[in-house]
């Protein structure tokens, strides 16, 4: 399953906070940073959420705010390429947050959550293949730093993964991911004031990926064909970076469940798929004439 990042989360960090202005009060200190995110990299749970949250001093939600948040909600990723929809239903069964020390200081959040994904035909809204259902545990960090360049580069140094960078389209936010569709999905999103510095923004587009040209080892340069592109080197990704920004981090722990097939329409849908496989593979019209090719090469 991958995470959506949607456009109006981005655009509802930069309207609650258009300055910025508290940010050196929250993470403008590495010290703090780095616990907060060595804390939410560990495996998502409530009880290391609530260690994290005690470690520095974090506020709990009131019963209200928490119970708000138990709820189900359905999330629609267009894919430019194929004419599909990614669609994602997720019912969260278990939250619980907190709100960081200090005025507008940000947020710790976890939850457990049911997920169900397939893909479906844009103009019918059919689905096209089978559910594939998921619960996922995960640690979300919200909050205004004060140089989004010394965060970037202390999160480089907490992990290990291979990461790819995604941007939007008007260039005012950067998406950090790893991700492995059946285990982990890790994401830190870089939300700036104005666009990065030394990319055009590109409003007709949707989001692409930022390709850096010494990104170095780690760095994944492969896009997928029909994804936009822009290339740019690292220095002048960090320079761009070199100011104050909103952080979204989030660490997702996927759980894949097994489970029958009850939708006809998905179950004809497969039935179909393996029948195309076996006759293609397997059927005597093409059987047949490899055991012949093959018998002549021996005689």
């Amino acid at each position: 399953m991958r995470r959506i990042i949607e456009w109006g989360l981005a655009g509802a960090i930069l309207a609650a906070s258009p300055s910025l202005a508290y940010a050196e009060k929250v993470t403008g200190r590495l010290t703090s940073a780095r616990e907060l995110l060595q804390g939410c990299l560990k495996p998502p749970g409530p009880g290391a959420a609530a260690e994290l949250a005690s470690a520095v001093g974090a506020k709990p939600y009131s019963d209200l705010r928490q119970r708000r948040e138990l709820k189900t909600s359905t999330s629609n990723y267009e894919e430019p390429i194929t004419g599909r929809d990614q669609r994602t239903k997720q019912t969260v069964t278990t939250f619980r947050g907190w709100d960081l020390p200090g005025p507008g200081a940000g947020t710790l959040e976890y939850e457990e959550a049911r997920t169900e994904t397939d893909w479906v035909d844009r103009p019918t809204r059919q689905s096209m293949t089978p559910v594939r259902a998921a619960h996922t545990r995960t640690c979300r960090l919200e909050a205004p730093v004060a140089n989004a360049r010394s965060l970037f580069e202390l999160y480089e140094s907490l992990t290990a993964q291979p990461y790819g960078i995604r941007i939007s389209a008007d260039r005012r936010w950067i998406d950090i991911f790893m991700f492995d569709g059946d285990t982990f999905d890790i994401e830190l999103m870089l939300v700036l004031e104005a666009p990065l510095a030394g990319i055009a923004p590109e409003p007709a587009q949707q989001e692409g990926r930022l390709i850096l040209s010494d990104g170095g080892p780690r760095f994944v340069a492969s896009v997928q064909q029909g994804i936009s592109t822009v290339t740019t080197t690292r220095s002048a990704m960090l320079a761009g970076l070199d100011r104050p920004a909103a952080m979204v981090f989030v660490n997702t722990e996927i759980q894949v469940v097994v489970q029958r097939l009850t939708d006809r329409q998905a179950a004809a849908a497969m039935a179909a798929s393996a029948r195309e496989t076996a006759v293609n593979r397997f059927s005597t019209g093409s059987v047949i004439p490899q055991y012949e090719a093959y018998y002549r090469r021996l005689m």
